[in-house]
């Protein structure tokens, strides 16, 4: 008996498996059996044999002529110029001259990967970080030099530098006060007669030469006052006069902030203006019974350099000189009925330079 043929020898042909590694196909070889000599067989056999060459053909490498394609992750393909103009804004200078050096070493452009080996960029690349913004350094610098600050007038400013010009704060200079007065009242005066006795006077502040500070922002400005009086009234015993005296005080709405709804304190840019009439008008006339024998009533003016917040007359000021009212009346008690002449000298008009302490 003789012992039967060996099978002839399969039929080879060349499998194509696809690659993202290289440009040129693997070319993987691959035993298939025909029928006759798989007659009866398992079909698991097949399926081992497959799985075998395929498994050589992780093993296989190109020849070393061969020319080899990059891979890249899925999404992370070389960026275009477009994407890296796009890309600039959001991820920044550094992460995209990161990403554009990792491309070209061959290695991930993802945040998480491991640098590769950095390579000198062209002039052309290098154009990217200069193009739409910035260094980051320079980005840094100048939002650290904004900054708020309140002038000497209380204002509040901005200082940039860089492509913004600073704003320095305007200097304060010296402003100029003057002073105008008159007395407004009878010649003569009636122990039963209604009688205004007074004065008028205005006390203006007016802002140094060339400034654009209003005046009420670069000043604070105000009036104190004194006076005393000599007086009979209807409960006087013999028409004894009785005397008053206040001491120096910050005279009424005269000083900051600057009530303009009556019309005491008018202002605008250049000035700020105390309108006041002292003395016995208005509802402190002199009636029926009263009569004003004397009257004395002093006023000094201060200035400063806006402090700023709730005002308060402390800290140093520059003082005027004080200017004075004064008004008299002999009253005859032997002929109570009698008018009598009043003698009124009002202060005048001044003018002063002031010179702001520092």
């Amino acid at each position: 008996m003789t012992a039967p043929a060996a099978p002839p020898p399969a039929p080879e042909f060349w499998q194509r498996r696809p690659s993202a590694a290289y440009r040129r196909p693997d070319r993987v070889p691959v035993r298939c059996w025909d029928a006759a000599a798989t007659r009866g067989a398992p079909a698991v056999r097949v399926r081992e044999e497959r799985e075998q060459a395929e498994g050589a053909g992780q093993l296989f490498r190109p020849a070393g002529n061969s020319s080899p394609e990059r891979r890249f992750a899925p999404g992370h393909r070389p960026m275009t110029p477009g994407q890296a103009s796009a890309l600039q804004p959001a991820a920044g200078n550094k992460a995209v001259g990161l990403a554009i050096d990792r491309a070209r070493a061959g290695g991930p452009k993802i945040p998480w990967a491991a640098p590769g080996t950095r390579s000198k960029r062209t002039q052309g690349e290098a154009g990217i970080e200069r193009g739409e913004s910035p260094p980051q350094r320079q980005q840094r610098v100048e939002q650290k030099q904004q900054a708020t600050r309140t002038t000497r007038s209380g204002r509040a400013g901005t200082s940039a530098k860089g492509k913004e010009i600073a704003e320095e704060p305007e200097e304060i200079g010296n402003p100029t006060l003057r002073f105008t007065s008159s007395y407004a009242g009878p010649t003569v005066q009636s122990l039963t007669a209604r009688q205004q006795i007074g004065f008028e006077q205005q006390a203006t502040l007016v802002r140094a030469d060339g400034m654009t500070t209003p005046a009420e922002e670069a000043y604070d400005f105000w009036q104190e006052v004194t006076d005393q009086n000599l007086q009979i009234s209807p409960n006087s015993v013999n028409y004894h006069p009785a005397k008053a005296k206040t001491p120096w005080v910050v005279d009424g709405l005269f000083h900051p902030p600057y009530n303009t709804i009556d019309g005491t304190v008018t202002k605008n840019d250049e000035h700020i203006t105390f309108h006041d009439s002292p003395g016995f008008s208005s509802g402190e006339a002199m009636t029926n019974g009263y009569w004003l024998c004397s009257y004395e009533v002093k006023f000094r003016w201060k200035v400063r350099r806006k402090l700023g917040g709730r005002f308060t007359k402390q800290g140093p000021s520059w003082t005027s000189t004080e200017m004075v009212h004064r008004v008299e009346s002999t009253f005859d008690p032997e002929h109570p009925e009698a008018t009598a002449q009043i003698t009124a000298r009002p202060a005048g008009d001044r003018t002063w330079n002031v010179e702001l302490p520092d």
